[in-house]
């Protein structure tokens, strides 16, 4: 019983999933979000821009519905703007104007409801069937704008449309109501599986299974990017794991693949898991943007060191780039990084005295 409830809350709260699945796939949500709200509030400006010029040209009954179809174009510019101008740099007001946009569908709907007291209502349930699918968001939320429009809805019919006309729109209302209800959870959590699915199919395509670094793949395809991620300058760091192929041989693989597994850590939380690849079997590079180079240098030799206390070496290269000054050429910049990390190396072996060839 406990379990069934479980699922079902889970249902209502983040589309059948657990919490943090949710909050994974969340940065995605919101842009497919950002970009459903430009195509959809562009499309409701030019339509509710076609009805004003209609209405002027109309005359009559027609005219009079000129002011609201005017105000709704308006409205769906602003929302259009902010989608366009103000939602790349607060991602999280994308829910915040997905309702607004949703409100304003339901404000006309039920207001052409009642331009009719004596004709049932079409437009409000037809806006609160359509309206709740356009976006992806938690279904309770939409449910609870449902529920709420609902309420509204019947409040406002029994007050200003005729007893048995109110009284058949207020039972089509809260019927469809639950028919929207059910429908949105439903499409709601199989958008959100494939949701799901895509980011863990992304995941698997861009990620080192065994270390959490990214992998090759994800490195060759983002390293063009780099250069426009920094404003003064950008860092990289070429690090080759020492005695991993002796540790095989010695004591396992078990063995090498943890020691992979906390050189990995180490460079990822010093570098971010975003910006830390493994291109190699023993090698890994990162980048880092505006940053010291001093600073860093500090913190390479921490990482070594705590590294060292595990029973680990690396071997570490560090190429330093400024923008304003240097050329940016990414596979000229990474190959330093690693002649640099070679010089490192054949120190670490003349001081350790270790036999090279068997690393």
């Amino acid at each position: 019983m406990m379990g069934y409830i479980h699922k079902l809350l889970m249902l209502f709260l983040y589309a059948g999933v657990e919490k943090e699945a949710y909050h994974r796939v969340l940065p995605a949500i919101r842009e497919e979000n950002r970009t459903l709200l430009k195509v959809f509030s562009r499309l409701g400006a030019v339509i509710f821009v076609l009805l004003f010029v209609a209405s002027l040209l109309a005359g009559g009954f027609a005219s009079s519905n000129s002011t609201t179809y005017l105000a709704c174009a308006g409205g769906m510019v602003i929302i259009l703007l902010c989608s366009q101008f103000v939602l790349p740099k607060h991602p999280s007001l994308v829910t915040v104007f997905i309702h607004l946009f949703e409100i304003l569908l339901y404000a006309f709907g039920i207001y052409i409801s009642l331009l009719h007291a004596d004709k049932a209502a079409v437009s409000a349930i037809a806006f609160l069937l359509v309206s709740p699918l356009l976006f992806m968001d938690r279904p309770i939320r939409l449910s609870a704008l449902i529920a709420a429009v609902v309420a509204i809805f019947c409040v406002i019919v029994s007050n200003l449309k005729k007893p048995d006309v109110a009284e058949t729109d207020i039972w089509n209302m809260i019927t469809f109501g639950i028919v929207a209800i059910a429908s949105t959870v439903f499409i709601m959590s199989i958008k959100m599986r494939t949701l799901q699915q895509s980011e863990q199919i992304e995941y698997l395509s861009q990620t080192d299974l065994l270390t959490g670094a990214k992998n090759r793949n994800h490195y060759e395809k983002q390293l063009h990017t780099y250069p426009e991620m920094c404003k003064s300058n950008l860092i990289c760091v070429y690090a080759d794991v020492n005695g991993l192929h002796e540790m095989n041989n010695s004591e396992g693989h078990l063995a090498g693949d943890r020691m992979l597994r906390e050189v990995s850590s180490a460079l990822q939380q010093c570098f971010g898991p975003e910006h830390t690849y493994r291109i190699g079997g023993d090698e890994f590079v990162a980048f880092r943007a505006d940053t010291q180079p001093e600073s860093l240098a500090g913190e390479i030799a921490r990482l070594k060191q705590d590294l060292e206390k595990k029973g680990y070496h690396v071997s570490v290269g560090i190429t330093v780039r400024e923008k304003a000054t240097d050329r940016m050429d990414m596979h000229e910049i990474v190959s330093e990084a690693e002649s640099s990390m070679y010089a490192d190396k054949r120190d670490f072996y003349r001081q350790s005295g270790r036999d090279r060839r068997r690393r």
